[in-house]
């Protein structure tokens, strides 16, 4: 699996690509200007970088753009950046600091306990 780091402004294209599908570049670059207050130059020049790093797909002739890669690939991109970054490449140590948090429910708690026994069950 792909994975994928992105900057904040690509997360945006890309978050609107993942709910949207494949649509126009116009089509983004409207929403981004109504939206984020964006010129169309700024949503191109970013949707171009995208295309860079292999992201994006742009089909003509009416600059048709679609995700290549999930969120799913990106937020582990992201996850395994941050774990690497703050917590030395350690996820327990990631989640002994979430744990030691006050703002942890009794709910999140349970459900992940459920997501830790699911995973026990696959492997």
């Amino acid at each position: 699996m792909k994975e994928i780091k992105l900057f904040d402004a690509e997360l945006t294209v890309m978050e609107y690509l993942w709910e949207n599908g494949p649509v126009q570049a116009s089509q983004v670059s409207e929403y981004l200007l109504e939206n984020c207050g964006w010129k169309k130059s700024t949503t191109y020049i970013v949707l171009k970088r995208l295309e860079g790093k292999g992201a994006v797909q742009r089909t003509d002739p009416k600059y048709v753009v679609s995700a290549l890669v999930s969120r799913q690939q990106v937020q582990l991109a992201e996850t395994s950046s941050l774990v690497d970054k703050m917590f030395g490449g350690s996820f327990a140590n990631l989640f002994a600091n979430f744990l030691s948090s006050d703002q942890v429910s009794d709910s999140t708690l349970d459900q992940l306990q459920q997501m830790i026994d699911e995973k026990k069950k696959e492997k």
